[in-house]
């Protein structure tokens, strides 16, 4: 790669994810009388930051302790043993990776909140006099966690688990090992790792959340919303410093998870057999599996069909009975007819292109050296590339504003550009998973052949990592189109975007055109989503 191309990529790490982090910090130490450490002081000695930080850690561990526990039972009810419809179902559990979570916290209050659909009915099944049960709060947000995160544990144990070695297991229980002991001295250390590094995601995710605790935490006061809180009363000094204690607290996880991953590596030194589903022969475990696994589609399913049924809803017709009854294509013509209405859509569309093409650009030079060169550059770019997936949204979204408040804040393009930063780690490791696969001799050949650089790499190397390239492009896309964290951090009047569209709808009771935008990211999301498979099967 040209030493020019290699410094302008540099750059443009440097000035859009470096650059901002570092204004950041120094932000957070300046007051109205210099520099110091008052903001911090402030953070740590104010009853209500306090409770903030431990509301928000608490937040973390407990949502990584309920994801693993779904994920890892789910993962080992789908893959361990053999459930019928077994691959049907795990198709149907992977459909929360690819749905924003504030369209989920809305289908979850459709459903479950004072007013909500199956609320109201065990009201009327029970003759209750109010609702059996309080959504929100801590437990509404863990609730919302549950959903959208369990599936970090459930991809990862899965692999795991299709790479135990069946010889090994087999061999322990002929020697009259009971089935406790061979989960915990065998399949246990076999599967830690796959443990910790998703608990990495789910911690830094989970005290990240921002569209939950914002809607339904009531009193649950959070780092995320204090963040915003302090940003909208103009105390950017302090929202700085927020942000630097909620990434050290991210990197932090980080940095000792990563040590004990190390650590808990388990390698088995025979590898003969690859596992094969545990048969289950008595009747009526068989039909409990199908019991539980038909509750569990459901359960996944219920809230996607809430919103796609919702925004079927006639304007001004769901007033106070329990069920809404009348239904038309009206808030879908609203939006595709009303120029008000269409432009959030349109941004969120147009804002989405442009961070997924940023995104892929620097991701296709950056995924090369990071895959196939050992350039001295390497490790400051891999750091870059890589540091927004240890920054919560929120922090991102703060450093934007302190790195571009002389220049692009309250412009449109500062959004998308967040958006882009935000979801660069994606896309390099779907890119870079691309390059890995690729082999040199096809570039050696190439080039002993007497093409140039350049001409090898449009002729022989992109046609290649293509499909990474499209998959990377298509899951940052999909996941830009309903992004709510940053958004409400960084929109203005003119890209206002599909998540906001939502909320504003939302609180004018509009809750048919806020579903019909909900539904239209589920669609563009689902085809993106089938695209981006597709495209992976292609590869392997």
């Amino acid at each position: 790669m040209k030493h020019g191309l290699k410094i302008s990529l540099i750059l443009i790490l440097g000035v859009f994810i470096l650059f901002p982090a570092v204004r950041t910090l120094m932000v957070s130490f300046q007051t109205d009388h210099g520099v110091s450490f008052a903001n911090y002081e402030y953070i740590l000695k104010t009853p209500g930051s306090l409770v903030a930080i431990k509301n928000t850690l608490v937040l973390g561990m407990l949502t990584v302790l309920i994801c693993g526990a779904i994920g890892t039972f789910l993962a080992f009810f789908v893959h361990f043993f053999d459930v019928p419809f077994n691959r049907m179902l795990d198709k149907v559990l992977m459909l929360p990776l690819v749905v924003p979570g504030l369209i989920i916290v809305f289908s979850f209050v459709q459903l479950y909140g004072e007013s909500g659909l199956v609320t109201k009915t065990l009201e009327s099944l029970f003759g209750l006099d109010s609702p059996p049960y309080s959504f929100g709060g801590l437990s509404g947000i863990l609730l919302v966690h549950a959903y959208t995160q369990y599936i970090y544990f459930y991809m990862n144990v899965t692999v795991a688990i299709k790479q135990l070695d069946r010889s090994v297991i087999e061999a322990s229980m002929n020697l009259g090992a009971s089935p406790w002991k061979v989960f915990t001295t065998i399949v246990f250390p076999f599967i830690k790792p796959a443990l910790i590094s998703s608990s990495i995601l789910t911690f830094m995710t989970g005290i990240g959340s921002f569209s939950a605790p914002n809607i339904i935490g009531g009193g649950y006061k959070v780092l995320t919303t204090q963040i915003l809180l302090a940003k909208a009363n103009m105390y950017l000094e302090l929202a700085a410093s927020q942000v630097v204690v909620l990434s050290l607290f991210a990197l932090s996880y980080l940095g000792i998870a990563r040590l004990y991953e190390r650590k808990a590596s388990f390698v088995s030194n025979v590898r003969e057999s690859i596992l094969q589903p545990v048969k289950i022969k008595n009747k009526a475990l068989r039909a409990l599996t199908i019991v539980i696994a038909s509750g569990f589609a459901v359960m996944i399913f219920l809230p996607i069909l809430t919103i796609i049924v919702l925004s079927f809803v006639k304007p001004g017709t769901w007033m106070i009975e329990i069920y809404p009854r009348e239904f038309s294509f009206d808030n879908y013509i609203n939006i595709f007819t009303k120029p008000r209405s269409l432009a959030p859509f349109a941004n969120s569309v147009k804002m989405a292109l442009f961070a997924s093409l940023a995104a892929v650009m620097v991701s296709i030079p950056a995924s090369y050296i990071l895959t196939k060169t050992t350039s001295k550059t390497r490790p400051l770019i891999e750091f870059m590339v890589m540091l927004p997936f240890a920054m919560p949204a929120s922090a991102i979204a703060i450093n934007m504003i302190n790195g571009f408040s002389q220049t692009l804040l309250g412009t449109w393009i500062l959004l998308p550009i967040a958006y882009f930063v935000s979801l660069l780690p994606m896309a390099a490791r779907s890119v870079s998973l691309s390059y890995q696969r690729l082999k040199s001799e096809y570039a050696e050949a190439s080039k002993t052949l007497g093409a140039s650089n350049p001409a090898t790499f449009l002729r022989i190397t992109l046609p290649l990592i293509a499909p990474g390239i499209w998959a990377g492009l298509l899951l940052v896309f999909i996941r830009s189109l309903g992004e709510y964290t940053i958004s409400a951090f960084l929109y203005t009047a003119s890209n206002r975007p599909i998540s906001i569209a939502m909320v504003n709808s939302i609180f004018e009771f509009n809750i048919g055109l806020a579903m019909a935008y909900g539904a239209l990211v589920l669609a563009l999301t689902f085809i993106g989503a089938a695209l981006i498979r597709k495209l992976q099967s292609l590869t392997e």
